[in-house]
């Protein structure tokens, strides 16, 4: 049977390591990005009150900037305000002088008007009073208002029902829940008196719906109580200003989604029966009529001719205000906000939510685009894509929003766009540190490989030995530690530079592989002209490194610079007697100046072919002789502190034991 190499036993080869089953860590990183997508999914299915106070707050971004479209037709209020209490004394009025201003406002002949107020008692002043407004309500298109009540122990209400229901058809789709099985149901209501509401055609509840925050971005547009229906004050006051519209009909889809038919308008509803607000309007109502400029009969009389009036108090202390999303004013009275309702049923325009559906395909498929973006694309341009992702959300469901009135929140998938993008991106740097760190070592160990293969083939043309090459390294990393203490070379010897030295030491001749082997293997003095070719291996060793420097298209590396350095000038000398330039001092590189130290004990202990070895302590006399005009005086220094270990290193690593070996 063959051998099997290391590559041959699995995950040994670098094809089935981790590295190549999780390259860059993109599977892990999509699988936890897509895990987070589902979760917030199924978040979307839900009614969680902090997602809906955020998409809340997309819907008033999106509000605070719509502005009134030109033909908006608007209602008008007329507003029991400060100036009309002040004139006319404080409420309650006497019932005559509210009959006289329904009267009033009746004679501009009006398509129809609210009133939010409730005349629950009887007039103090007598029965004079509610003769009069009975006669007042009769004698106009008059919607009054009411109170439900979801409390049956509340005392204060009437535990009746409330008057004028709706005449509503109910249809169900094919597979769909009952439209009117969710409506909110009341128990009871407070109502004006039976003498009032028998003078009407129609009534509606005043009821309003608020956020958990308080903000007021619903109103309820149908409430029922046991079997019948009942419509908001906006809803009758649009029906009683045309007699001959249908009843309305109610309808769900299989979705959930439910929609009112009133003549030609579709009024879409929430599951609760109620109107998303549309306050695009609301600037119509903000300066409502005074009450008291009908009173004195100084306003025009056609003001209120064919519009749809809503009657209320706007005075302070007197009636409700509510928090609106509009900015320049959140607070209004509760009369404007039943305006704004009627200006959107009056012109047709709704804000529709979009149907449940899309809202988890939204998250999913932004939660799907930030895992790709984090697992599949470099982590710049992955977050790029996200943000161009995300802003194109944001802007086109505003664009929507305006153009459609069509209410798609991209507050939860933006969250799962970049939540699934910061899931990815740590596995993908953890991933990336761990390649990164793996390809390091390996390009590490790919340069040890080169220069230990450099360094063989210096070995098969050269009489020096492996264990030469291995006590230069050694000497070297003894040397630099010590010369750390010197000021000149404190700043150029961290660790990391003393290791990369250390293992280039073996470099420093291999331009002996250029040299013939009549001059490499010769026993006896070189001549003249062979000592010149000899030095040529310092020029042949710095052009090798060069060559393949420029080949590589490497441009200022390290390693390579003190590779030359070390071929180079190793052969230096402090004096400028050396080759291949007569360098002095200071110009010869610092790293050539530690190697020619290394390379002359070296040279001195060891046995050539040439000459035997050389005790320690005359090699040490020879290395200080030369201080100062051989050697670098700092070096030499350095030498001194370490030559004990050198020699420690020299006898470990000796290729015989030599018979000079004693000091």
């Amino acid at each position: 049977m063959a051998a099997r190499s290391s590559n041959d036993i699995p995950g040994n080869s670098p094809s089935t390591g981790w590295r190549s089953r999780y390259p860059g860590g993109r599977a892990p990183a999509l699988a936890l990005g897509l895990a987070l997508t589902l979760f917030l999914t199924l978040v979307s299915l839900l009614k969680i009150p902090l997602v809906g106070n955020l998409d809340g707050r997309f819907q008033d971004h999106l509000i605070q900037k719509e502005r009134m479209p030109a033909g908006y037709r608007l209602p008008v209020v007329v507003a029991l305000d400060d100036a009309t209490l002040a004139r006319y004394g404080r409420w309650p009025w006497p019932r005559t002088r509210v009959a006289e201003l329904l009267e009033r406002i009746a004679a501009q002949h009006p398509a129809s008007v609210g009133i939010d107020i409730i005349f629950a008692e009887p007039d103090a002043a007598g029965a004079a009073g509610d003769l009069a407004l009975e006669h007042a309500l009769r004698a106009g298109p008059f919607v009054l208002g009411y109170e439900m009540a979801f409390d049956a122990q509340e005392r204060r209400f009437n535990v009746r029902q409330p008057p004028q229901q709706l005449s509503l058809v109910s249809l169900t789709a094919p597979g769909g829940a009952n439209p009117l099985s969710r409506l909110w149901e009341a128990r009871g209501a407070l109502t004006s008196r039976p003498d009032f509401t028998r003078c009407v055609r129609r009534s509606g509840f005043l009821n309003a719906s608020f956020e958990p925050e308080g903000v007021l971005r619903r109103m309820p547009v149908l409430i029922r109580q046991a079997d019948r229906i009942y419509p908001s004050l906006a809803l009758a006051t649009l029906l009683r200003s045309d007699p001959a519209l249908p009843e309305p009909v109610l309808s769900a889809s299989w979705l959930g989604d439910l929609q009112l038919k009133a003549g030609t308008r579709i009024i879409p509803l929430d599951e609760r029966g109620r109107l998303l607000l549309r306050y695009r309007g609301w600037q119509g109502v903000q300066q409502p009529v005074s009450a008291a400029a009908l009173l004195d009969g100084t306003l025009a009389p056609d003001v209120l001719r064919g519009k749809l009036v809503l009657v209320g108090a706007t005075a302070t202390g007197m009636g409700e205000t509510v928090t609106t999303p509009v900015q320049a004013e959140s607070l209004l009275a509760g009369v404007q906000v039943h305006a704004i309702a009627v200006e959107n049923l009056l012109n047709g325009d709704f804000v529709r939510g979009a149907p449940w559906l899309f809202r988890p395909l939204a998250v999913l498929s932004a939660g799907t685009l930030g895992s790709l973006a984090g697992a599949g694309l470099p982590i710049l341009a992955g977050t790029l894509v996200t943000a161009l992702a995300g802003l194109a959300a944001w802007f086109g469901a505003g664009a929507l929003f305006q153009a459609q009135g069509v209410l798609l929140s991209p507050v939860l998938p933006l969250i799962a766009l970049a939540g699934a993008l910061c899931a990815a991106l740590p596995v993908r740097l953890f991933f990336g540190e761990r390649r990164e760190l793996g390809q390091t070592r390996d390009l590490a160990a790919t340069r040890e490989f080169i220069m230990t293969s450099l360094t063989a083939l210096t070995e098969i043309r050269d009489t020096e030995t492996g264990a030469h090459i291995l006590r230069t390294q050694r000497y070297l990393m003894v040397l630099c530690q010590e010369l750390r203490n010197f000021p000149r070379y404190r700043l150029l010897l961290d660790q990391e530079t003393i290791e990369l030295l250390a293992k280039l030491a073996p470099l420093h001749d291999i331009g002996k592989v250029g040299l013939p082997d009549h001059l490499l293997h010769k026993s006896s003095a070189f001549t003249a002209e062979e000592y010149e070719q000899v030095k040529k291996h310092t020029v042949y060793g710095r052009d090798t490194i060069a060559r393949a420097e420029e080949r590589a298209g490497m441009r200022g590396d390290q390693l390579l610079a003190f590779a030359k350095d070390l071929a180079y000038s190793h052969h230096e000398r402090w004096d400028g007697s050396g080759y291949p330039q007569g360098l002095k001092g200071e110009e010869i590189p610092w790293a050539g100046r530690v190697m020619a130290i290394a390379d002359t004990y070296d040279a001195l202990i060891s046995r050539r072919v040439y000459k035997e070895p050389i005790p320690h302590q005359v090699a040490v006399q020879i290395i200080v002789a030369g201080k100062g005009s051989l050697f670098d005086p700092d070096v030499v220094e350095a030498f001194l502190r370490v030559e004990p270990a050198w020699w420690e290193i020299a006898c470990s690593l000796m290729d015989e034991v030599l018979s000079t070996g004693a000091e």
